[in-house]
C-alpha cells in the first residue's frame, strides 16, 4: 500500500512538474521586429499583434550610460525590420515578454551581446544560465566592451541607485 501511494505522488509531480530539474519547454515563436528601444529591449510583430519585449538573463547599459548607445547600434544592426526567432520565457510585472532572441544566422542575441561587452549577465533572473556567466567572465577577462572600463556602472544601479531591484518574471507554463 505505501509503495502504491509513493508511486501516485510521483506521478502527481512529474505530470505537474513539481520535480526539481524539470524545465518547462520554451515555446518558439518567428516574429518580426518592428523597433529596437536600447539595447535590451523591443517592440516586434507576433502575427499582426505588437509586444514589447525584453532580453532574458542580460541587462544593457542605458541609453545615457557608456556603451548604452553602442548596445543599442549593435541590436539594431542584428534585427531591426528583421525576421528573429524567439523562445519565450515568460512576463515580467509589467506584461512584457522575456525572451531569447536568436537571428536569421541561427546567433543567440542575448549571448552576443554579453559576449561583445555590451550587456551585463542578470544574476539575479538568470542565475542558473552558466553560458551568460561564462560569456560575461570572459569578456571581463579580456577588457571587451564596458569592461574596458575601469569601474562600469551595472544599469541597474544607475535606474535605481542603491534600491533593491524589484522584477518578476512569469513562467511561460
Amino acid at each position: 500500500m505505501q509503495k502504491k501511494n509513493i508511486l501516485t505522488v510521483l506521478a502527481l509531480a512529474v505530470g505537474s512538474g513539481l520535480i526539481i530539474g524539470q524545465s518547462a519547454q520554451a515555446e518558439r515563436y518567428k516574429v518580426r521586429v518592428l523597433t529596437v528601444y536600447d539595447g535590451d529591449t523591443l517592440l516586434v510583430d507576433h502575427g499582426g499583434k505588437r509586444e514589447k519585449i525584453i532580453l532574458y538573463g542580460v541587462d544593457c547599459p542605458e541609453s545615457a550610460q557608456d556603451f548604452g548607445p553602442q548596445a543599442k547600434q549593435f541590436t539594431e544592426a542584428c534585427c531591426s525590420h528583421k525576421d528573429v526567432v524567439i523562445d519565450f520565457k515568460g512576463r515580467d510585472k509589467f506584461n512584457r515578454l522575456v525572451a531569447e532572441i536568436y537571428l536569421s544566422d541561427g546567433a543567440d542575441l542575448n549571448h552576443e551581446l554579453v559576449k561583445r561587452g555590451l550587456a551585463w549577465w542578470s544574476d539575479k533572473f538568470a542565475a542558473g544560465d552558466t553560458v551568460l556567466q561564462t560569456l560575461q567572465t570572459e569578456a571581463k577577462a579580456a577588457s571587451t566592451g564596458l569592461w574596458a572600463a575601469p569601474h562600469p556602472i551595472p544599469p541597474w544601479l544607475f535606474r535605481n541607485g542603491d534600491k533593491a531591484v524589484q522584477a518578476t518574471i512569469v513562467p511561460s507554463n
